[in-house]
């Protein structure tokens, strides 16, 4: 499965759930092996400081099997893909990874892709920047933009074939 998959929603293949399925089994084993609930990974999760993911709980739900029941729901797109919660682990567990793949596996079972994910994606790719940039209204009702603010522009890829290509090799690899 790959995240070219995620995105397209392609049709979801019996091998491809089975592999996918096998990542999951093997990520619980892992996880049931060293993760003693410190719960580091969502103390330093971006994701959590606003939302309500808590990595060391889709931890704990991995290791007793409830695939099904976080693959229906929306919490796990709301995983920002930091790392910081595999950073943070003191025995090198990776939430994030049993992420990628309960959102595949979520693909897998017919869920549809949040809209806004599949459009940062595609504004990542085109325009090299998540969102593009807006202006603002102050609270007197003046419009303000970046220059009349006095900010720089953002930065954007220098060049956007290589930055293109480096998403493309990805989307194609496994996750």
């Amino acid at each position: 499965m790959s995240i070219m998959d995620l995105t397209s929603m392609a049709e979801a293949q019996k091998a491809d759930r089975q592999e996918l399925e096998e990542r999951l089994r093997k990520l619980s084993l892992e996880a049931a092996e060293k993760c003693y609930q410190c719960g580091k990974c969502t103390s330093g999760c971006e994701a959590h400081k606003l939302l309500e993911l808590e990595p060391h709980r889709i931890v704990a739900l991995t290791k007793a099997g409830l695939f099904s029941e976080m693959t229906s729901s929306d919490l796990i797109w709301t995983c920002v893909s930091c790392f910081k919660c595999y950073e943070r682990c003191p025995q090198k567990v990776a939430p994030v990874n049993i992420l990628f793949a309960l959102k595949n596996l979520s693909v897998l079972n017919g869920k549809d892709v949040p809209g806004n994910y599949t459009a940062m994606l595609q504004s990542a790719m085109t325009i090299g920047l998540v969102q593009d940039v807006q202006e603002t209204v102050d609270r007197k009702g003046a419009v303000r933009t970046r220059d009349s603010l006095g900010l720089p522009p953002p930065p954007r890829p220098k060049d956007m074939e290589h930055f293109m290509a480096a998403i493309m090799g990805t989307a194609v690899e496994k996750v």
